[in-house]
């Protein structure tokens, strides 16, 4: 099968820094979807998912967060309210950062969104959001590790809670 000109742009951008992974499986809603293993040569990479949805113009960087269910216990062991207080500091940082996200708090996971539209597709950009959901990630996980330790209690969540602006889960309707 033949690809198309945007999928090969971002194959061989990521091929040329050596960060091309797998192909996914087919999707009836996706164009195409690879996994990226960032930073490049590091034994244990980070793995993002670029994805293009049939019915957009635009590709989507993404990393999926699931959290631990050993950490979801250690925090709720420090604080029961720890989780919901991830979240909050979460969905802030995530707009400090111009991120789209998903929040899934019954499942404990969570997912941080780029979207490239082809008009504005750089080699330079492309890595540039690549790393932008990287260190988002790692921030969000550094956090919680924070959460975990402890290092984050005290604050009372009325305080926090200021963010019911959305359906309950998501930032998407």
């Amino acid at each position: 099968m033949e690809l198309s000109k945007l999928e090969q742009i971002i194959r061989d951008y990521a091929v040329d820094e050596g960060i091309l992974g797998k192909k996914l499986p087919d999707n009836p809603k996706l164009e195409f979807s690879y996994t990226i293993n960032f930073p490049p040569n590091n034994p244990k990479p980070m793995k993002l998912m670029i994805l293009k949805p049939k019915d957009r113009k635009a590709i989507i960087i993404q990393s999926n967060i699931q959290i631990r269910k050993e950490h979801v216990d250690a925090i709720n062991k420090k604080d029961p309210l720890g989780l919901k207080k991830f979240f909050i500091i979460f969905q802030k940082y995530m707009l400090t950062k111009n991120m789209l996200y998903n929040i899934d708090l019954k499942k404990f996971r969570y997912s941080i969104i780029e979207t490239i539209y082809p008009d504005g597709l750089t080699e330079q950009f492309f890595y540039t959001s690549i790393r932008a959901v990287f260190n988002t990630s790692v921030f969000m996980n550094m956090i919680l590790m924070d959460f975990i330790m402890g290092a984050i209690s005290g604050k009372s969540l009325k305080d926090m809670d200021n963010l019911n602006f959305y359906s309950g889960d998501s930032m998407f309707t």
